[in-house]
């Protein structure tokens, strides 16, 4: 429910904060009816709101990846405040108690019925080795296949699951292509996903957990860290999907652009057409019906209009001749 919750948060979340955060913006940098403030879908209005929506995606994705971490139950090891791979059998046996003590049923009631389950469910998969590494790669879901006996076993029913993830998320992508949805780093996606299946095979495979994911999240088992990797691949991607047509526009884009642009301009040209054919008639209403005032303009109006056309040939033929003469000069050089 929570990963729904999530993409849906992607779905809709950083446009809607980009607008508050410009209507905001533009009420304290523009005074009220202010002509310098930027009209809904001028460049410069974009130029802002696409400024602000990067911002909020790249705030968005930190605060994903910081909630998947933070909403990450506690595992075997916190349960029972032991340490990876340092705690002895003796020590696991003296926290067990002490913590089932505390929240044994008889003491705190159906209150401390649930945590005291988990609390004996983390103790008997930490005592047994083959259970203890099985629920380090795998977590506590591979702990309960009932035909398991060897870690081989686990490590088959664990890599098993492994394939049907990254299958399922290579199908979806491929979809994604097909249908022409998040075009932008598709090619980089793929790299990226089958860059993180070697990595997640190696983490499964290995006898000890890597030291720079160890680094990274040191109280992290490494079931742990691949979930925490699998969102941040989704968050990461789904961020660059929004913001990397804005940062890196396609041929595509930029020729619907240049496309919106002339048709802007057409219909601005229109525009200004109309309201000067308007003035036109405005300023020559006063005229109708005065047949004398109507002669009088047309005559002066064809006395311009043939004043024009003098200067115009003048200046041609002006033209026409320093073209002339700079030919002749040439030649005689």
């Amino acid at each position: 429910m929570e990963s729904y919750a999530g993409l849906a948060g992607w779905a809709f979340l950083p446009s809607f904060v980009t607008n508050v955060i410009q209507s905001i913006w533009y009420s304290f940098k523009y005074p009220v009816n202010s002509g310098a403030k930027p009209a809904p879908n001028t460049p410069k209005f974009r130029r802002h709101y696409n400024r602000i929506y990067c911002g909020v995606v790249l705030a968005y994705l930190a605060y994903t990846i910081l909630e998947v971490d933070r909403s990450t139950p506690t595992n075997a090891y916190g349960l029972l405040d032991l340490s990876f791979n340092t705690f002895s059998q003796k020590q696991l046996r003296t926290n067990f108690r002490k913590t089932s003590l505390v929240y044994h049923p008889d003491k705190v009631g159906e209150a401390g019925a649930e945590a005291f389950v988990r609390i004996r469910a983390a103790h008997d998969v930490l005592s047994n080795p083959v259970a203890k590494v099985a629920y380090d790669r795998f977590g506590p879901d591979i702990v309960t296949c009932t035909t398991c006996k060897t870690l081989k076993d686990h490590i088959s029913r664990g890599l098993s699951s492994l394939y049907t993830y990254y299958l399922g998320t290579g199908v979806v992508l491929i979809l994604m292509s097909v249908l022409g949805k998040g075009q932008f780093g598709r090619f980089w996606r793929f790299i990226v996903l089958a860059g993180m299946a070697a990595l997640e095979l190696a983490m499964v495979t290995r006898s000890e957990p890597l030291t720079l994911l160890s680094w990274i999240m040191p109280h992290r088992v490494t079931f742990e860290q691949r979930a925490i990797l699998h969102q941040v691949f989704v968050s990461t991607f789904i961020a660059i999907s929004q913001i990397g047509p804005i940062l890196v526009p396609s041929k595509e884009q930029e020729k619907s652009s240049a496309k919106d642009l002339l048709q802007r301009l057409e219909l601005l040209t229109a525009i200004s057409n109309a309201e000067s054919i308007g003035q036109l008639h405005g300023t020559f209403e006063v005229f109708r019906g005065d047949e004398e005032s109507m002669g009088l303009l047309k005559r002066q109006m064809g006395i311009m209009a043939l004043d024009a056309r003098l200067t115009q040939d003048q200046l041609l033929n002006e033209t026409r001749q320093a073209v002339q003469r700079r030919l002749l000069q040439r030649k005689g050089a």
